[in-house]
């Protein structure tokens, strides 16, 4: 039975992703319409709803319509703050700013505008570091709905390669020789994920990659999937390149069919470079 990856808000229990019945009437309806409905400005009835508090629309490599676990951040960088409470099928209803409490860990290593609209990053924060921003909804003085983004500070290269890469061919081989993925994805804190079959949020296997931008070093360990193939490779070479591209040479991502006709190659053996296109542009 294959298991869908999904986000770590479902997987912690954080309650329901539906309507709860709680909700107040005027949440539910609007939540229903087509495109983003209009802001409620009485902070109570935010706090009534039992859909979870969530980030979104932080950063240009995540889809503005999926929930923000994490995001990449230079030092000194500042990114756009937008909360909503998700409600499932029926997407995110934005949460007025003003009814927002903000909590940042470590303090003093990120601010938030005078208005609630935008993070910045203080300057020393070196790479590697990560900072947490935590939007809380209270009623009366009382907390009561809470969402938390993760901030990964990089540097500036590194922070590129963040997001998702479709494939857009190769280099050095015959195309019908082998049978690469048609998309990869690459998170903050070292997380990649790999798709063949590309449907909402599946992805064929997923785990942990290690890249040095300097030299190009690039290693992978798979950690979990729906379809884990034996043979991917455990190194290679990942380059950047301009206008949104990377090659990724001297590794494979392995044979998602084992009975595949001898005639298909590894990228490895038959010495491709596969060259991915970055979805949604370049990070700004």
């Amino acid at each position: 039975m294959k298991v869908v990856r999904v986000y770590a808000w479902a997987i912690a229990g954080v309650p329901a992703l539906f309507v709860g019945a709680c909700v107040s009437a005027a949440i539910e309806e609007d939540a229903q319409e087509a495109g983003a409905p209009a802001q409620i400005a009485e902070c109570p009835a935010y706090a009534e709803s039992q859909a979870p508090v969530v980030f979104y629309a932080m950063d240009s490599t995540i889809p503005s319509w999926e929930p923000a676990l994490r995001v990449a951040v230079v030092a000194g960088g500042s990114i756009p703050i937008n909360v909503g409470q998700y409600y499932g099928p029926s997407g995110i209803r934005p949460v007025s700013l003003e009814c927002i409490e903000w909590q940042i860990e470590p303090a003093g290593h990120a601010s938030v505008s005078e208005g609630g609209e935008r993070l910045t990053m203080a300057e020393d924060l070196v790479p590697g570091s990560v900072v947490e921003l935590t939007a809380v909804i209270a009623r009366e003085g009382e907390r009561t709905r809470s969402g938390t983004l993760r901030i990964s500070i990089l540097d500036d290269v590194s922070r590129q390669l963040i997001g998702t890469w479709s494939f857009d061919g190769v280099r050095g081989c015959d195309r019908m020789s082998i049978d690469p993925p048609r998309e990869v994805r690459f998170e903050p804190e070292n997380g990649m994920s790999v798709a063949w079959t590309v449907f909402e949020r599946y992805w064929d296997y997923w785990g942990r990659y290690g890249w040095v931008p300097e030299t190009g070093a690039f290693s992978f360990e798979a950690t979990g999937g729906n379809l884990i193939p034996s043979d991917v490779s455990a190194s290679g070479q990942l380059v950047l390149e301009g206008a949104g591209q990377l090659a990724l040479s001297g590794f494979d991502f392995g044979n998602r069919n084992p009975d595949a006709p001898s005639f298909l190659l590894s990228a490895e053996e038959a010495g491709c470079a596969l060259v991915f296109r970055k979805q949604g542009g370049v990070a700004q």
